[in-house]
């Protein structure tokens, strides 16, 4: 059985490509990591560059590079292919149509459809009950946002764009915050801004932006899950940077060890098997019970960090579960 996992780079393997091949490689699998910006075709046949992980090799860590001779191969030659990242966004488009064409004829842990429509902060909405998520506004409209951030002056706000990840361009907004205005206008392009300096002729330049109300929970810091064919594997704690409001690990936030409650995982095992109908095996959520707050369907880091904190190495199960799949 063959198992192609798709990087971002052969040079610097991420938080799950490591521990997913080490564990695949241990089930007896030959695993071929794989550069999903160097998909392409041969006479519309999907392949991509990549590289052999050893069976007697030492076993792989992030951050190493693949290693061995690089080569190509095909997508349709594998039993099953594990989509770890999202291509640059030069080549997204093209990307994502060659792998949902190759999807047709190969397995593929996380659904393309899903990986494309429910990877993003816009599908909570339809994922999440409404009892577990934040109020959210979604506009590219500055002057929308601006006039529901005045209309609740008393209310702390939470602004970001929606298709971001690891707490880029964040922002807390504080009651009569000063500089309000300036991160929204900032969010969704300086469309206004650019019209009334050259009146409008440099292009469309709106970007849309979320407004969210806080949730104080978060501040007790926040819960990565890790969910594996709709059953909880592995879980680890992050406190909030106490220079930030964000607990991302890659802003300062800190790991941590703690237990999840029975509501905690019947919430993210509910979220497991709405996410398996549309194709989705493996995800990570972040959660401030009784909130979600975030849905990672590509490269979640959770089993890793997991075992920096517990000791404890979820990535066999994780892999079992995926390969029982195959098998019914």
């Amino acid at each position: 059985m063959r198992l192609l996992i798709l990087t971002k780079t052969l040079d610097c393997l991420g938080e799950n490509d490591a521990p997913i091949a080490n564990a695949f490689r241990r089930l007896g699998w030959e695993v071929i990591l794989g550069e999903i910006n160097a998909v392409a075709a041969d006479d519309y046949r999907i392949f991509t560059r990549g590289a052999l992980v050893a069976r007697d090799d030492d076993p792989y860590h992030p951050g190493e590079a693949a290693r061995g001779n690089r080569a190509l191969y095909f997508l349709d030659e594998f039993q099953l292919v594990w989509v770890m990242t999202q291509p640059l966004d030069r080549v997204a488009r093209d990307v994502w149509q060659m792998l949902w064409l190759a999807s047709q004829k190969t397995g593929f842990v996380n659904s393309i459809e899903g990986l494309m429509f429910l990877n993003t902060k816009h599908a909570l909405g339809f994922l999440l009950p409404s009892a577990n998520r934040a109020f959210s506004f979604i506009s590219n409209d500055f002057s929308s946002l601006w006039k529901l951030y005045q209309e609740a002056r008393d209310q702390r706000w939470v602004a970001k764009p929606p298709n971001t990840s690891s707490g880029q361009n964040v922002f807390l907004l504080p009651p009569n915050g000063p500089n309000v205005r300036t991160i929204l206008q900032c969010l969704t392009g300086n469309a206004d801004v650019q019209s009334l300096t050259s009146g409008g002729l440099s292009g469309f330049r709106a970007k849309y932006a979320i407004l969210q109300h806080f949730i104080p929970e978060v501040a007790q810091g926040e819960k990565r899950v890790i969910v594996v064919r709709g059953k909880v594997v592995a879980w680890h704690g992050r406190e909030v940077n106490p220079d930030d409001h964000r607990s991302n690990i890659t802003q300062g936030g800190k790991l941590i060890s703690v237990d999840l409650h029975s509501g905690e995982i019947e919430l993210a095992e509910l979220i497991g098997k709405r996410l398996l109908a549309h194709g989705i095996n493996f995800f990570g959520m972040d959660m401030a019970y009784p909130y979600v707050l975030e849905l990672e369907l590509t490269n979640p880091g959770g089993l890793y960090d997991t075992a920096l904190v517990s000791g404890v190495d979820y990535s066999d199960e994780a892999a079992e579960l995926i390969v029982a799949q195959l098998k019914k």
